[in-house]
């Protein structure tokens, strides 16, 4: 649907609009800057997400033992994944005391600093955002304005993603039905309306899908004795495919894994497109961990906030990879550190302090 259309269609009283930029003038500059701006991520976080990739991916060509992100090691110091550490030892229904000493950083660390893998080292995220650029859907900001049932007129900043197919029949057939009801005087809220708005995001559940996926990973480890996960893991399955691609440079041994590592790896990536939030073991077990982190968390400075000023502003909600509202969202213990809602924010109202 096309923002500049629905303004001009909607928006036919100039003086109203005038008298809300005279209101408050800096809001409605920062909607007008902010209107089809690209979505930025932080650049510490894209580079030291490039330089812990970039580590790994050089070990792993020259063959210096370092790991991989699913097992890290440095000379007598080796590391595990949490959840594979959890995997292995339900496998061997023992207690491995490196698995469990490394277990217990991870707690600390998730405690200190909450789900701060999932956005600073995680490389599934960045992996789908190079996909959505290759497919031209990187999200935007967008502005837009609207007229109330007593004639006011209010303007509203939102983050639009580009939709599917799939999304795009469901939105169509949305839109006919909200259409068909409005015809017939039923006076239900445009589902159109509601997407060029922006919706705020529900606060999420304490224990949601991906704990049920986390739930079946470590009772299919001890009931078949080996970490299943790992074998479908999109961040051992990228590794995967970067050892199998040095194999068949450096050895030249072709194996199946050349193919069927990166086949699953973009299958996840694309066809499972909210793995993070709906499916995601590690993320589930991050959570749990970080319950009661309270440092680093969003706060917003509602003197600056352009929702203060009269704008519907869902920004901060609509860039967050976590689906969060840092306007006292209950479920903050899920918020990732990744620092998007504050580098997109147009008032610069959100700062993530230590406590």
């Amino acid at each position: 649907m096309n923002t500049e259309a629905m303004l001009d269609d909607e928006v036919s009283a100039p003086a109203s609009a005038t008298a809300i930029a005279e209101q408050a003038p800096s809001a409605s500059s920062a909607a007008a800057l902010s209107d089809g701006r690209p979505v930025r991520r932080p650049l510490i976080r894209r580079v030291v997400l490039g330089a812990l990739f970039l580590v790994v991916a050089v070990g792993i060509v020259l063959g210096s033992g370092l790991g991989t992100l699913s097992s890290f090691g440095w000379e007598s110091i080796a590391t595990i994944c949490p959840l594979g550490a959890l995997e292995s030892m339900l496998a061997a229904k023992l207690l491995i005391p490196q698995a469990l000493a490394f277990l217990l950083v991870v707690v600390a660390v998730g405690i200190l600093l909450g789900k701060v893998f999932c956005s600073w080292v995680c490389p599934v995220p960045p992996l789908r955002r190079i996909f959505d650029v290759v497919a031209r859907k990187t999200p935007t900001i967008r502005a837009g304005r609207s007229r109330k049932a007593d004639g006011e007129v209010t303007t509203s900043l939102s983050v639009a993603k580009p939709l599917s197919r799939r999304e795009q029949r469901a939105l169509k057939a949305a839109c006919s039905s909200s259409s068909a009801d409005s015809a017939a005087g039923a006076g239900t809220p445009s589902a159109c309306a509601s997407c060029v708005s922006g919706c705020a995001s529900a606060s999420r559940p304490v224990l949601d899908s991906r704990h049920v996926v986390l739930g079946g990973s470590l009772l299919s480890a001890a009931i078949f004795g080996f970490p299943v996960f790992c074998l479908v893991c999109p961040i051992g399955l990228t590794f995967a495919s970067i050892i199998a691609l040095v194999q068949l440079f450096g050895t030249q041994t072709l194996s199946w894994g050349l193919v069927l590592f990166p086949l699953f790896l973009i299958l996840e990536l694309t066809v499972l497109r909210t793995w993070c939030s709906r499916f995601c073991p590690m993320g589930a077990l991050m959570s749990l961990f970080a319950k009661p982190n309270r440092a680093f968390r969003p706060k917003v400075d509602e003197s600056k906030c352009l929702r203060s000023k009269g704008i519907d502003c869902q920004v901060c909600s609509g860039v967050c990879p976590e689906g969060l509202d840092p306007h006292g969202d209950a479920a903050m213990h899920e918020c990732s550190k990744c620092r998007d809602c504050a580098v997109n924010c147009p008032a610069g109202a959100i700062t993530l302090p230590m406590r």
